[in-house]
């Protein structure tokens, strides 16, 4: 089901969000989290109620590919989809876009769970522990922004996530160019 966007100009910069019981978390499970923002980042057209959904659905599933701790990283930096590649995959436009990426060192996925992890429902969780949501909101959401999303992952070494919105050259909006 496609939701209706409230959509703004601005930057994906604040993608971290945390609370003090989040940190003790991550401390007590043995996971990293570093935060990656290139600087003289582009604007994009972004609903940012979907942008953080989106982020934090990656995350959990990042944290729960790492049981025995490791390293997640988020990543926001300008991108350039050019004609190659575009010629690959035949939904992308060429063109600048803002990537977005959430990295993780854990367990990493067969090839046969990377051809439907945006299937609505499928999950690799225990039942109870996933509606198998998370990824098919992430396409969907980075779809109707008329972006691309790509994961690269490796059994053992774990995986990326990239979601590449597309740049505007429209002015942040007010609520944007007030924030530090």
């Amino acid at each position: 089901r496609r939701r209706a966007l409230a959509v703004r100009a601005g930057a994906v910069c604040s993608i971290a969000p945390e609370s003090r019981s989040d940190r003790r978390r991550r401390r007590s499970a043995h996971r990293q989290v570093e935060t990656v923002i290139a600087g003289g980042l582009w604007n994009t057209l972004i609903d940012p109620n979907q942008v953080e959904n989106t982020v934090l659905n990656l995350a959990i599933n990042a944290r729960d590919a790492m049981p025995e701790g490791g390293k997640l990283t988020l990543e926001v930096a300008n991108a350039h989809l050019d004609d190659a590649y575009a010629l690959a995959h035949s939904e992308v436009t060429p063109g600048q876009y803002v990537m977005l990426a959430v990295t993780d060192t854990g367990t990493g996925m067969t090839p046969e769970v990377l051809r439907r992890v945006f299937e609505p429902f499928f999950t690799t969780k225990p039942e109870g522990k996933g509606t198998g949501l998370g990824l098919a909101q992430a396409f969907g959401f980075t779809k109707q922004s008329g972006g691309h999303i790509k994961i690269y992952s490796e059994l053992g070494h774990g995986t990326t996530i990239k979601l590449y919105l597309p740049r505007t050259r429209r002015e942040a909006d007010a609520l944007d160019r007030a924030l530090p």
